[in-house]
């Protein structure tokens, strides 16, 4: 197995934009960030995995309305892969931080045209209602990701 391989898989798909605490981790960036979104604990941000999110509980509503939403344009049909879309949900249910994560249908790094990647950023900015994440009766901010199966410029599958 070539681990030079994997590692550089796990940093194309967490990427690096600062030293984090724990893997994945998304640290504030003043280049990208909206400065008025604000996490409630920084010390403890829950991992998609560790809670129910809405996006769980209602999966088929948000891919009925990404999919009837992203309007895929003619020259795209050059573009596919995969697009992840990572952002957290703070203990109020408003979402910041988001990134993009980008690979071709080989698994190398590859960036999608604007129509594409920011038309689907657009799409999940836009999505609301999230509920943030809870346990023994308290809210806790916690990551989320939208990963975006695409071929031809179309949407094919969005998971998780």
């Amino acid at each position: 197995m070539n681990y030079n391989r994997v590692l550089a898989a796990i940093f194309c798909i967490f990427g690096h934009t600062g030293w984090a605490q724990q893997v994945g981790d998304i640290t504030y960036d003043p280049s990208v960030d909206d400065p008025a979104f604000t996490i409630c604990d920084s010390q403890r941000v829950f991992q998609y995995y560790n809670t129910g999110s809405y996006y769980k509980d209602h999966k088929k509503e948000i891919v009925r309305y990404l999919t009837t939403h992203y309007k895929a344009a003619p020259s795209t049909t050059d573009q596919g892969g995969y697009l992840t879309i990572r952002f957290i949900i703070n203990c109020t249910g408003a979402t910041g931080r988001f990134r993009l994560y980008q690979l071709d249908s080989h698994y190398q790094p590859f960036r999608f045209r604007e129509s594409v990647s920011g038309q689907l950023l657009g799409l999940v900015r836009q999505l609301k209602g999230w509920k943030p994440a809870g346990y023994r009766n308290k809210t806790y901010d916690s990551y989320q990701y939208i990963t975006f199966t695409l071929k031809k410029g179309r949407i094919v599958c969005i998971t998780p």
